[in-house]
């Protein structure tokens, strides 16, 4: 079979597993992060993860093994979620019904105010959990380079967020 029959085949049979359970994969999804575009981002992540795969697959394994990828997920969103409430306790969401999302939206406006190189330093570092050494090799620049720069951001964000918490 050539490449793009192959990708044709990918394709289709993405489409038929997204057809016939996207709404239980999401209703899934929604019950774990109790945040609809959370879990909707889940979802169709686990789609475009399993793409490759699904083809292979026999219908009676589609479900579980898309159920195994949403959990996966999941787990991997909560792990980032720790890492920032480990590392910038204010920054972190928690999980959990009475969340205030205006609250949580306002903290990343802070953020996104941040100078772009301290910015990128944050989210490389806690959002996408790389380590010191990763976020300095995307970055191009030393560890050291990376560590004053998340002290700086951290010290903005925590004086930031403290001032509109007076306001």
């Amino acid at each position: 079979m050539e490449e793009a029959d192959r990708q044709i085949e990918a394709q289709e049979a993405t489409r038929r597993a997204f057809d016939r359970h996207y709404e239980r994969l999401f209703r899934l999804a929604l019950v774990l992060t109790r945040d609809p575009y959370e879990a909707e981002d889940i979802v169709q992540e686990a789609f475009i993860r399993s793409s490759g795969r699904l083809a292979s697959l026999p219908e009676d394994e589609v479900v579980p093994y898309l159920r195994a990828v949403v959990v996966n997920g999941w787990r991997s969103r909560m792990r980032r979620l720790r890492t920032l409430a480990r590392h910038i306790p204010f920054l972190a969401t928690p999980v959990r019904e009475g969340v205030d999302l205006d609250a949580a939206h306002d903290l990343w406006k802070l953020v996104l105010s941040l100078p772009p190189r301290q910015r990128a330093t944050v989210v490389l570092r806690y959002y996408e959990d790389l380590s010191e050494q990763a976020t300095a090799e995307v970055l191009g620049c030393s560890v050291g380079t990376v560590k004053s720069q998340l002290s700086r951001a951290i010290e903005h964000l925590r004086r930031r967020y403290h001032d509109e918490d007076r306001a």
